[in-house]
């Protein structure tokens, strides 16, 4: 029985996305939390029912960004299925991570305090490095299993998603492009698989 969402979560969850755009609008030290509250459609005093601060209001939405990421489905490696369709699996749980609602947004608001505020996402980067990279542990575990010759899983990763981020992540972000159609995404995938197979598969 699916759990039903109460009005203080409706609420809470107005706050943080009325917070995303305040600030990426504004900035965080400009944002007000009257503005926050206008925007929500609640009272200021609903904001600091669930937000003591605007410090407590970002790190929502940090926490929000890391249970996005943490959601990104594990694919664990077999050597049973090919490189080519666990490679092209990978890709696209992280092609539906991007293109998620609210994650274009979201990014925006944290990449700008970040250059501005970077105290702000301290603690959140530090909680968020402690966790496992699901892709990395799949290179990892496809270059001990042999089929991969490579010394370090994390520079496979940062290539592999260099090159889907090329074009489902920097243009959104930087240019408010659109998300590539269905044909033009399988193409970024089809290209960031044949990159680590041509390079790197044995």
């Amino acid at each position: 029985m699916d759990k039903k969402i109460t009005r203080s979560e409706i609420k809470r969850a107005a706050v943080i996305s009325a917070a995303i755009t305040e600030f990426r609008a504004k900035g965080f030290k400009t944002a007000s939390m009257d503005d926050i509250a206008k925007r929500a459609d609640v009272s200021k005093r609903t904001v600091y029912n669930h937000f003591p601060s605007k410090e407590a209001l970002f790190g929502a939405i940090m926490q929000e960004m890391m249970s996005m990421l943490c959601a990104l489905e594990s694919v664990p490696y077999s050597a049973d299925a090919s490189l080519k369709s666990q490679l092209t699996l990978l890709a696209n749980h992280e092609i539906a991570l991007l293109k998620a609602e609210g994650f274009i947004a979201t990014s925006k608001v944290i990449i700008a305090e970040a250059i501005h505020s970077p105290e702000l996402i301290e603690e959140a980067m530090l909680q968020l490095s402690k966790q496992e990279s699901p892709m990395a542990n799949w290179f990892e575990s496809a270059i001990e299993a042999g089929v991969i010759k490579a010394n370090s899983p994390e520079m496979l990763v940062t290539q592999f998603l260099a090159v889907i981020k090329a074009f489902c992540f920097w243009p959104q972000l930087i240019q408010n492009a659109p998300f590539p159609d269905d044909a033009k995404t399988a193409e970024v995938v089809d290209t960031a698989v044949e990159m680590i197979i041509k390079q790197y598969a044995v």
